[in-house]
């Protein structure tokens, strides 16, 4: 996430510094202004609060993302490609501003994710065959939806994730495989 403004840019890496070492909910504004080492007048002229802050980052990565995901094409036939070779990148690069956002949107976050991407992965869906699979299309899509997530954000809340190129391997293992491939156990009814 490029900031280009210098006081705005010194505010954001003071709260994402802050945020680092004790909770979102418990950082003040005078907080950030002190750690920053700026008036509260040039705070004030870039933000109204801690929560401005968030929305901000949550604006800026949604605008990174969103740009990248409109460079699917209309049958998204290129989803996981646009994902791992483009996306990635953005995660792994505003990877502290996301675990910003999810620790101050946890549960919010998945949500705001699978409703504004979801439809991407849709279309993987079109012969998905509820009776012979025996699970609602819904469900499996929400639950798919969800493990590509969480192997995201288990890479990135890693003090430090493995770079790009590596995870990308892990990706798409973990996401072609079962997990009694993976692990070697079988799971029984």
């Amino acid at each position: 996430m490029l900031i280009t403004n210098k006081s705005k840019r010194k505010i954001v890496m003071s709260f994402l510094n802050i945020s680092d070492q004790q909770d979102i909910y418990t950082i003040s504004t005078n907080d950030i202004i002190d750690n920053a080492n700026i008036s509260r007048g040039t705070f004030y002229n870039h933000f109204k609060n801690k929560i401005d802050i968030v929305h901000f980052i949550e604006e800026n990565i949604s605008e990174s993302l969103d740009a990248e995901f409109d460079s699917v094409d209309k049958g998204n036939s290129n989803f996981f490609h646009i994902l791992t070779e483009n996306v990635f990148p953005i995660v792994y690069d505003d990877r502290e501003y996301i675990k910003v956002l999810y620790k101050f949107y946890e549960p919010e976050l998945f949500s705001f994710l699978q409703s504004h991407y979801e439809k991407f992965l849709i279309p993987y869906f079109d012969h998905y065959d509820e009776n012979k699979v025996g699970i609602p299309k819904y469900f499996t899509l929400s639950f798919f939806f969800r493990v590509i997530l969480d192997a995201i954000m288990a890479w990135i809340s890693q003090p430090i994730p493995i770079p790009t190129e590596e995870f990308r391997k892990i990706f798409y293992k973990l996401i072609n495989n079962s997990m009694t491939e993976i692990c070697g156990i079988v799971i029984r009814e």
